[in-house]
């Protein structure tokens, strides 16, 4: 009797013991991503999101065609579950094994049956994220007769984007300035910027200053892009009230082919100059002739500006990195003695070289053969861009509502020509813009490179491998055999 109870009690204690072992496992795990490229790792914007999230979220995946990526966006999705403490919840539907679940899904949210698609919902709100939305595809041999291949992909960019829009209480809204000739966020050649600030859950509108008594209230951001004539005094005054009154956010491209004076003296007023120059450099440049692209010496006008690593806790990850400016771009400079009296602090976002130098003088037709002048002239390296905080307190601990500005000496960057010259440009913008309406944690996600795994092997290695698998293994499985067979004989 007394040995059947101690078995019994062992065999309690054992159960109990790997009980407790997977209940902790389950609540306690850890993962860690071994791909060659960290194909799994998520982003920092991505891991804040999913930490942040306060109620479920479910995510369905519908992929009956484009099976090129559906593994890829499965396994990213249950990193996503993993990182939100289950907080989404992922199913997967195949619609050729549960023709049920795929037509009811179907007719709930209205889709086709060749759509490739994850729907996110979260509080009764949905989106969808195509499978187009998640890659990088690349055209290079349709001439060929070649089909269009995936160059990278894009999933946690288009996921979190979404993901963002359904979660985010209150949307963004910027305010884009008009009547001056500005670039518009709805014109075709700034689709580019516009589709990426809709991915980012913020909403660009036309204000006309002159149509209003102030700036509305539910503004999060005024963004002015590129003006080609001056802003009138009351403009200004609207300006000046919503930065010092309320502590307004602004993003201000001005580029260095416009004069605007009353602008520029409201900006010195807070201690930053604009010197109404352009920024050129002398030396070797691209050039067509001929139809072909060829070196050729003379002045470049197309400033190329480096980001500091000082810039960080602004761009983030585009800190360090060069950014191409299109087009005609002016300097800036900072009277640090006015910025401190209005208790503005700067920080230094894109700067030049020593060999550019800012043209104060000169016609448009003249710029191929400028020369410098030492007397007018500004030397480099020149101040292509800055950001400003009006306010506050230093100490990360407290936090304190700032007025915020972007002010850059270009605006062409953030064409569709821009952007395809220069893509640090746009994460310069959606950088700058999360940190003008307090994200800052919300940074870019770059798309990962597809790579083909190759496995190159020489001469003694192959011979190697053939002789472990064609010798060394079975050889081993033959003297286990025999050494079974001889245990069993005796």
């Amino acid at each position: 009797m007394a040995i059947g109870l101690n078995v019994a009690a062992q065999a309690l204690l054992f159960a109990a013991i790997i009980a407790l072992v997977n209940y902790i496992n389950f609540r306690h795990f850890k993962r860690w991503d071994f791909s060659r490229n960290q194909k799994y790792a998520l982003a920092p914007l991505t891991k804040n999101l999913l930490s942040g999230l306060k109620k479920p979220v479910t995510a369905i995946v519908f992929f009956p065609s484009y099976q090129v990526i559906a593994p890829d966006v499965v396994s990213l999705l249950r990193e996503y579950e993993y990182a939100s403490d289950r907080k989404i919840s992922v199913e997967v539907v195949d619609p050729y094994r549960n023709l049920l679940r795929a037509k009811e899904l179907s007719e709930k949210y209205k889709f086709g049956a060749d759509d490739n698609i994850v729907i996110l919902g979260y509080e009764g709100r949905s989106k969808f994220v195509n499978a187009s939305d998640m890659t990088v595809v690349e055209n290079s041999g349709s001439m060929l007769g070649q089909g269009p291949t995936i160059r990278a992909f894009k999933g946690e960019e288009a996921l979190t984007s979404a993901l963002l829009e359904i979660t985010e209480e209150k949307q963004s809204k910027l305010q884009f300035l008009s009547g001056h000739g500005e670039a518009s966020p709805v014109a075709q050649d700034h689709s580019g910027i516009k589709a990426f600030i809709d991915r980012q859950n913020m909403k660009a509108e036309i204000l006309n200053l002159n149509n209003v008594d102030a700036v509305p209230e539910d503004t999060s951001a005024i963004v002015l892009l590129g003006p080609k004539a001056d802003l009138s005094e009351r403009e200004i005054k609207l300006l000046s009230d919503y930065w010092t009154s309320r502590n307004g956010r602004m993003f201000l491209a001005l580029p260095g082919n416009v004069k605007t004076p009353r602008l520029a003296a409201w900006l010195a007023s807070l201690g930053v100059n604009l010197h109404q120059d352009v920024v050129l450099k002398s030396g070797t440049k691209l050039v067509l002739q001929g139809g072909q692209p060829v070196l050729r010496s003379g002045i470049d006008s197309t400033a190329v500006g480096f980001t500091p690593p000082l810039a960080k806790p602004v761009l983030k990850d585009v800190a360090g990195l060069d950014l191409k400016l299109a087009g005609l771009t002016q300097s800036l400079s900072v009277d640090s003695a006015k910025a401190a009296a209005d208790k503005i602090r700067s920080t230094l976002l894109v700067t030049t070289s020593a060999d550019y130098w800012g043209k104060t003088e000169y016609a448009a037709g003249d710029l191929e053969t400028a020369s410098k002048d030492p007397q007018k002239d500004r030397s480099g390296p020149l101040t292509l861009a800055l950001a400003l905080e009006r306010g506050g307190i230093q100490d990360p601990r407290v936090k304190v509502e700032t007025g915020r500005m972007i002010l850059t000496g270009n605006s062409g960057f953030l064409s569709n020509d821009g952007l395809r010259a220069s893509e640090v440009g746009l994460d310069f913008a959606v950088n700058s813009l999360n940190w003008l309406i307090n994200r800052e944690q919300l940074a870019g996600i770059p798309p990962k490179a597809k790579q083909a795994l190759s496995l190159s092997l020489n001469e003694n290695q192959m011979g190697s491998l053939a002789l472990a698998v064609m010798g060394i293994i079975p050889g081993l499985a033959a003297v286990i055999g025999l050494g079974v067979w001889w245990s069993r004989r005796n």
